[in-house]
């Protein structure tokens, strides 16, 4: 048995090895990269990955190097309903997101099981948010309350501190990101106006923590006291689209000139939220 023990010893040195060595290999490969603006969002922004994603129309339009790093159906903050980082609602959200890029630790992230509708995504642009050097970004872009709205997240204010609150998970994450990166120019984005089904406006809907007009004050609130700029998209729609008719009925279907449902923006949706970004920008 003891002539054993260096063999044994040798193994596990040579799998400890290898194991540094594809990280090394992965991370020379792939060297960390910063971009003029990189975009965290839910699936208003993470709708669709091709050219017209909102992302992709803003670099289109701008010239600006961008980086698309939203998942649908992520929070800004941990859900308690879901205490543990294994829920991919809790590991890819926001806040979530800031404790990797702070620690520069992505194993949650790696190794999330993910198998929810439309996220075969996650894994690939996690693997690119690996290398995100926001060091050498310019600005921020957040896009994070709709689901936190629909998980009925206590909404909190703006000295909350608890990350199982909406207010606190944004508060926790703008603190981190200024940590990594003191200069970053942070933009907190509200979502866009939101209809069900059956053409109720979340202005008028209760998920159990508030209608989502109360968890979007909050948030611009937040973010004035965070001193952080805040933009709304809430009223989009409403300025720059008429409402689409039923072929079969006749009747309006309210907020579907620019979404597909009541909820995630079509082309001209993300045409329109992509021109509010640039016009902002510009300013």
């Amino acid at each position: 048995m003891k002539k054993m023990i260096p063999l044994i010893i040798g193994a596990v040195l040579a799998l400890l090895l290898i194991a540094v060595s594809a990280v090394l290999l992965r991370r020379w490969s792939n060297p960390k990269r910063g971009y003029d603006v990189v975009i965290f969002g839910d699936s208003i922004m993470a709708y669709v990955q091709d050219d017209t994603s909102v992302a992709n129309m803003l670099a289109a339009k701008t010239g600006l190097t961008v980086g698309d790093f939203s998942f649908g159906g992520t929070l800004m903050s941990l859900n308690s309903a879901n205490a543990t980082l294994a829920s991919h609602r809790n590991s890819f959200s926001m806040y979530a997101l800031a404790q990797a890029l702070l620690s520069d630790d992505f194993t949650v992230q790696r190794n999330a099981r993910v198998t929810d509708p439309a996220t075969d995504y996650f894994h690939e642009r996690a693997e690119l948010l690996e290398h995100l050097d926001l060091k050498k970004t310019d600005i921020v872009i957040i896009e994070q309350c709709l689901n936190d709205y629909h998980c009925a997240i206590p909404v909190g204010d703006e000295n909350s501190v608890s990350c199982y609150t909406y207010c606190g998970a944004l508060k926790g994450t703008v603190e981190m990101l200024r940590e990594i990166n003191p200069d970053i120019r942070i933009i907190i984005v509200s979502p866009t106006e939101k209809w069900m089904l059956d053409g109720t406006n979340a202005s008028d809907y209760d998920y159990g923590g508030g209608i989502l007009d109360d968890y979007i004050e909050a948030q611009k609130k937040t973010a004035e006291a965070l001193g952080v700029e805040f933009l709304s998209m809430y009223e989009l729609y409403k300025e720059v689209s008429p409402v689409w008719t039923d072929e079969e009925t006749g009747e309006p279907v309210v907020g579907s000139g620019y979404t597909v449902e009541g909820t995630h923006p079509n082309y001209y949706g993300r045409d329109a939220i992509s021109s509010l970004l640039v016009d902002y920008l510009g300013k």
